[in-house]
């Protein structure tokens, strides 16, 4: 089994752990990882072998530094003693950076590269982003850039790439695989509110409203303040709780990001509220609170999810990858409900299922 050969896009928190993790788990035991081996493959069986992104101290500079550059507030949990040998490049801005960040960040001065001439210089099999939320003019250059490359492409961020007919046209003709949209983190606020709405529904509850809703640190969060993707992340995050039980009206359902604030770091802290009735009518309400870290659980899905694209590039599948889309993504092509998603990720895996 050869290689995963990844391009990042957009170098920030999610990227620092998920690179991290390539050397932790070479390391140390696999806790808290889902799947030891994806086909056959194993965490070291992932290589970043290219990086792009826009900030002044990560552009040029060799990726094991780039992760921990500033405003990157993932935990450190390792230490790279060598460079990695692969350099940060200049993508193009676009709409990457929303202007509250651009107060906070400095853009780098080095030229844009040329995307398709660089990547196609990469021995790479697939290109994942990573950018932020409603940074959709900057992604759509980077899908493009991916198919001129024949790489198949991970939406990771809210942009809707994989779940867009017209995307999707574009990268079957192409025969490339595209996986998406927004990931899902593993121990993720959506993950969790669609599980409990799935599990009271399974035994006969009926809901009548609920609210997930989230204060957060890191840029990703601070990216959120600004109105329009900020009301953008909440539309995806909505229409997929929507997803889990139709009945549920716009005005029943709230879900996303509220605020930001700076010393939480890449802390997120969520509240769940669920409000409805089970047998002769009786209401009951749950109003629970949980505290994650947002750069390692976005991680914990992607290792998962570049696994699983490799084996669709081994065996020639095109398209939308339904399954592992289910599997990992907010707002996947076709919604299955959490447990029969993971079901028919490990079908798809392990050769069962087609897509």
């Amino acid at each position: 089994m050869t290689k995963a050969r990844v391009i990042l896009v957009g170098i920030g928190n999610a990227a620092s752990s998920f690179v991290q993790s390539l050397k932790y788990y070479s390391e140390h035991e696999t806790t808290g990882l889902k799947y030891e081996q994806v086909g056959g493959m194993r965490i070291n069986d992932i290589e970043v072998v290219g990086a792009f992104d826009v900030v002044e101290g990560k552009v040029g500079k060799d990726l094991s530094e780039a992760v921990f550059a500033e405003p990157n507030v993932a935990p450190r949990l390792v230490d790279f003693k060598k460079k990695l040998g692969v350099k940060v490049l200049k993508g193009p801005v676009l709409d990457g950076i929303s202007n509250l960040l651009a107060e906070t960040v400095q853009i780098s001065s080095i030229p844009d590269s040329n995307l398709v001439k660089e990547i196609k210089e990469i021995d790479a099999d697939m290109m994942v982003s990573l950018l932020p939320s409603g940074a959709n003019e900057a992604t759509f250059a980077y899908a493009n850039a991916a198919i001129k490359s024949d790489l198949a492409f991970i939406e990771a961020a809210p942009t809707r790439i994989c779940s867009d007919d017209q995307w999707v046209r574009k990268f079957k003709k192409a025969n490339l695989p595209v996986v998406g949209d927004d990931l899902q983190s593993q121990l993720g606020g959506t993950r969790i509110h669609k599980g409990l709405l799935e599990m009271l529904n399974s035994f006969g509850a009926k809901i009548r409203n609920t609210y997930q809703l989230d204060v957060s640190g890191g840029s990703e969060g601070m990216n959120t303040l600004h109105d329009d993707r900020r009301m953008e992340k909440r539309r995806i995050k909505t229409d997929s709780i929507k997803r889990t039980l139709p009945y549920l009206t716009d005005n029943d359902i709230a879900s996303g990001t509220t605020d930001y604030l700076d010393f939480l770091k890449n802390e997120r802290t969520g509240y769940f509220w669920i409000y409805g009735s089970y047998f002769l009518g009786h209401p009951f309400k749950i109003d629970i609170t949980i505290k994650t870290t947002d750069g390692p659980n976005a991680a914990g899905t992607l290792v998962n999810v570049i696994r699983a694209t490799k084996i669709a590039l081994n065996r020639g599948i095109d398209g939308p990858l339904l399954s592992v889309s289910a599997y990992g993504f907010k707002y996947p092509p076709v919604y299955i409900g959490e447990q029969e998603a993971v079901k028919r990720f490990e079908e798809f895996i392990s050769g069962d299922r087609a897509d």
